[in-house]
């Protein structure tokens, strides 16, 4: 894996494009096909997705968790 890690990171690096290029695009349509779901985000961090999962829920401030 480390080979196809390296290989990805030189692509984004050599592309200049950090933010929603062409990786992040291919890593989201073969998440979304490896779980069998319509589609995925990728996100920044892990609280990023723990905010976006629970807005998708429909969790407001002041509901409890």
């Amino acid at each position: 894996m480390r080979s196809d890690i390296l290989a990805a990171m030189a692509r984004v690096l050599d592309g200049g494009i950090y933010v929603l290029g062409s990786e992040v695009a291919e890593f989201e349509r073969k998440i979304a096909r490896r779980i069998g779901s319509a589609g995925a985000v990728g996100v920044a961090s892990g609280t990023d997705a723990l905010v976006l999962a629970l807005l998708a829920l429909g969790v407001s401030r002041g509901d409890e968790v």
